[in-house]
Parts: structure tokens; sequence; C-alpha cells
């Protein structure tokens, strides 16, 4: 995907905006996108915009979303007494993923029951009212291989972050970032006269995970999000093995049996 010349960081970002702002106009224009001439044209222009680094992916009904791909990397990679082994968050149920897709933005959500359907979206309003078990049914029902952002997944974006010696920055303080004050999001809904959530994406880019225009956005504040995999049971931590929980058939209800503890020397 990558064509040699010279960029500018405006560049890169105003490339990257009009594909994902027009996808988003689209899609609430419009809704689903069926037709697979028209779904190959917005996957096309968002990873020429994004050098490859960004996709959009398209679930059961044709919800669009904008997903940021992350290759595989190694614990040794991320942590400096790490194993030279798959980070978790890349085997699921003992098979090594050569990547895994992330949601670029903060998920919103339609419809009710089991029509309801998660999606990642650049200037959306973010989903901010929901249980874990219909967080888990939105994202499950999108079909195969779509699932819940896991712990595990949560935790290899951290690290990885950490690593590259980067702390994203985001809506933390009222619409702003506690930190850097100047740095802002345009808000997407108000409370007792201040800001409370912003639209998805419309901080700036030290608000992703990597500092880039093609990085994961929002991971720092904006709204309260669920992960999958990780749960505290009667003051015990439980785990579901590896991101097996990106497997979603994996039952991660109050009773499931795929819920392990985690022993002193890191076993289950």
């Amino acid at each position: 995907m990558y064509v040699a010349g010279s960029y500018t960081q405006n560049d890169l970002i105003r490339e990257i905006d009009a594909a994902e702002n027009g996808l988003t106009s689209r899609f609430t224009k419009d809704g689903v996108i069926t037709d697979a001439t028209e779904k190959r044209y917005w996957r096309e222009l968002v990873e020429k915009a994004s050098f490859g680094r960004n996709t959009v992916l398209y679930d059961d009904q044709g919800n669009p979303s904008v997903m940021v791909v992350i290759p595989a990397f190694t614990e040794a990679d991320v942590l400096d007494e790490g194993a030279n082994l798959p980070h978790p968050a890349f085997i699921v149920n003992g098979t090594v993923k050569g990547q895994i897709y992330i949601s670029k933005y903060p998920n919103a959500y339609k419809g009710s029951g089991s029509a309801m359907r998660a999606f990642s979206l650049k200037g959306i309003d973010p989903g901010n009212s929901i249980t874990f078990d219909n967080a888990i049914l939105a994202c499950k029902q999108k079909g195969t291989g779509w699932h819940l952002m896991t712990n595990a997944e949560w935790a290899a974006i951290a690290l990885l972050s950490r690593k590259q010696g980067f702390m994203a920055r985001g809506n933390n303080n009222g619409g702003k970032d506690i930190n850097v004050p100047s740095e802002k999001g345009v808000p997407s809904y108000i409370h007792s006269g201040a800001v409370g959530r912003t639209l998805t994406g419309s901080g700036p880019i030290a608000w992703s995970h990597d500092g880039t225009p093609f990085g994961i956005h929002d991971l720092n504040g904006n709204v309260w999000e669920w992960v999958g995999g990780l749960r505290l049971n009667v003051g015990e931590i439980q785990v579901l093995a590896d991101n097996n929980a990106a497997d979603n058939t994996k039952d991660q209800s109050a009773a499931s049996t795929e819920w392990k503890a985690i022993l002193q020397d890191g076993s289950l």
C-alpha cells in the first residue's frame, strides 16, 4: 500500500480524515453497505490513505467498521524480561494469529436484541450506556471473528505503546486532556454545563495509541469501556486463557466454566 514520496503530517491527516468522514457520512445518510463494489471502494480508500495500517471490515448486515491492523509481536518485543513467544493476544484456541484487528474508535451500537450491532466509525457519539452482556452480544452478532475487545488485546496495545515511549492522551477532563488542556475534542454530550463525551476521533493525533493518524483513538478517557476475557469474582482474578475470549463462541456468562483463576506462578 505504501507509495514513495514526501508527506507532511497534515497531508496524512487530511487524506485519512477525508476517507473516514466520507464513509461516516455515507453510512449516516444511507445505512448499511451491501454492494460488493461499494464495499471494496471504501476499504481500498481507507487502506490507501493509511498505507495499509487501517482497513474497513463489514459485518453480517453490512455495517462498516474502521479497523487498525496490529501485526503479531512477542512478549520480548514489549517487555524487558519477556519470553521470545507470541504475546497471548495473538493466541486463540492454541493457534497463533499473524495479526489482529482492533476497532479504531470506541464503538457505537444500533438496534436491540438480535438486531443489535456495534460499529467503529469516526466522528460519532460513542456508545455510553450498555451492560457487559449486551456489549458482548452487540459484537458477537456481527458474525464470525467479531468480538468485544479483550483484556489481552487491550494489554497488548498498552504494552506496545509503552515500549515505543508513548502514552496516549485523551478526553479525561471535561472534553480536554488534563495534562495538555489545549488538546480538545468535539463535544457530543454536555452534562451540567461541562463536556462529558467527545465525538470519536475528533481529538488530535496525540489521542491515538501511537500518536499517528492511523492509531487506535480514545483509549484514554471519553467513555468507560468494557473488555472481555477478564473478571473479578469474589475477590479472585479470573480470565479466559490466552486470547480465547476473541472466539465469540466462548461463554463469558457468570456461570461459564471457561473462567480460570490465575495462580501465583501465573498458571491457570
